[in-house]
């Protein structure tokens, strides 16, 4: 068992449309909501959120207020294997964020 853990959230550009971003991080194949707020260009979250897993688990960060339903900034998979901090950057539907976060025992 392994455990996922946000660390911080920073939105260097909105994605394409007006104003904040309705931002959404889900993790697994529960959809665990992990985060669930307002970010303009230029706000950074210290998160610290986690989740325990077993296999390798998806991890979205979804754009909820465009009215075209959740638009995708970003998916990517975690696995038990992947220790350590990273970093990812996340640019869907024209936005450029950096998600940071800990894979650990």
């Amino acid at each position: 068992m392994a455990t996922f853990q946000l660390l911080g959230l920073k939105c260097w550009e909105t994605t394409d449309g007006f104003g904040a971003d309705q931002v959404r991080i889900i993790f697994g194949f529960d959809d665990l909501m992990f985060f669930d707020n307002d970010m303009g260009e230029g706000d950074e979250w210290e998160l610290v959120e986690s989740r325990q897993f077993l296999a390798s688990e998806k991890v979205w960060v979804k754009e909820a207020d465009s009215g075209r339903g959740d638009d995708e900034i970003g998916m990517f998979l975690v696995t038990s294997e992947n220790r350590g901090e990273h970093v990812i950057t996340l640019s869907g539907d024209g936005s450029h964020y950096d998600l940071h976060y800990r894979i650990g025992p």
